[in-house]
């Protein structure tokens, strides 16, 4: 029963190991994500959680990737997903191929 608590809970109807990617909001400005992050990213610290998460941000900042605004933006939301998955989807919500 615990089990199907569990399933009514996700907002991700995909299965867990299919990534998800997002679509930024064009009301929301980069400053807007940016900042959104860091206190994502502020407020985990604070936990005793895993770091994975910030490996994962250290990774894609110190990699120094040359994207276009639309591809930095995609990467904040989720890179923003993996700390808080439910505001990202109310943000940006899964994007269509």
């Amino acid at each position: 029963m615990s089990n199907d608590r569990k399933d009514q809970r996700r907002t991700n109807p995909r299965p867990a190991r299919e990534p998800v990617h997002y679509e930024p909001p064009g009301w929301l400005s980069t400053e807007d994500l940016e900042h959104e992050l860091l206190c994502a990213a502020v407020a985990y610290s604070r936990s005793l959680q895993p770091v994975d998460r910030f490996e994962r941000l250290d990774a894609y900042f110190a990699a120094d990737i040359d994207e276009t605004e639309l591809q930095y933006r995609r990467s904040l939301l989720s890179l923003l997903a993996d700390f808080r998955p439910q505001l990202a989807e109310l943000l940006g919500g899964p994007r269509e191929f």
